[in-house]
């Protein structure tokens, strides 16, 4: 009897030996799978990149927002096809006859599908302008005749083609402004625009038109270097303070920080 239970127990252990050995061996082959993801996807991220110019990305509030145009290379560089699904885009008129277009489409990569949804409102700031000014007073925004609804169209489209590429491309989510940098993006010749302040909303080039401030020194920003320097530094800053910053000598409560430029001789192609 005690040699029978002692070779079950051999048994046992062996069983479970043979079972850790197994996880074990699961673990890591998980692991090296989870690493070649890795890899995969910052390849597919630098890929996209390349293939793109400065023109086919718009920083919006500091992140990079892939264009119509950058959306269509990459869907061309890896054989992404879609097609808009019947009866879009749609369009609803909020009580002042502002519209909103939707627009769903396909998308296809091989045997992979996934469908998305993009969708633009008149009423948005970039469109509409901002409801206060940067003192915190209501202002008018742009009404219905003012404002280009084309644009808005376009943009519902353009945001639908990203939404779709980024979800069959998981690899070009959540870029930030470093990325691009490390990919031979010039940022200098994207353009770029803020909400955080000021009273033009995003469509204006200039400096001392756009309400923008440094919040070091003060200076007045254009829309492309405050939404620029928000990817990059947290916080809108002037291209003196950026040069202070990099350099650490601008300390958390922005003192010290050097005196107000026109930071418009940085971009001049924003006058």
């Amino acid at each position: 009897m005690s040699e029978n239970n002692e070779l079950m127990a051999t048994s046992v252990q062996n069983e479970q030996d043979a079972l850790m050995a197994l996880d074990f061996d699961n673990v890591l082959a998980l692991a090296d799978r989870a690493d070649k993801m890795v890899g995969a996807l910052n390849k597919i991220m630098a890929a996209a990149i390349k293939i793109t110019t400065p023109k086919d990305w718009c920083l919006i509030g500091g992140t990079p927002y892939l264009q119509e145009t950058g959306a269509s290379k990459v869907a061309r560089l890896f054989g992404i096809g879609w097609n808009i699904h019947p009866g879009y885009p749609k369009v609803e008129l909020d009580g002042d006859g502002y519209p909103t277009y939707t627009y769903r489409m396909t998308f296809r990569m091989g045997a992979q599908q996934i469908e998305a949804e993009g969708m633009r409102s008149a009423r948005d700031e970039f469109f509409a302008g901002k409801k206060t000014d940067k003192n915190g007073n209501p202002q008018q925004q742009k009404t219905v005749d003012e404002i280009d609804l084309a644009d808005v169209k376009r943009s519902a489209y353009t945001n639908c083609l990203n939404r779709g590429i980024k979800g069959i491309l998981p690899g070009l989510r959540n870029l930030d402004v470093a990325d691009l940098e490390r990919g031979g993006i010039n940022l200098n010749k994207t353009s770029g625009y803020t909400f955080k302040t000021g009273s033009k909303g995003g469509n204006t080039g200039k400096a001392e038109e756009s309400g923008l401030a440094c919040e070091a020194c003060g200076a007045s920003i254009t829309q492309r270097v405050a939404s620029f320097s928000q990817g990059k530094y947290g916080r809108a800053l002037c291209m003196n303070c950026q040069k202070a910053a990099d350099a650490g000598a601008l300390d958390a409560n922005y003192q010290d920080a050097p005196s107000a430029i026109d930071d418009r001789n940085a971009y001049p192609e924003e006058r």
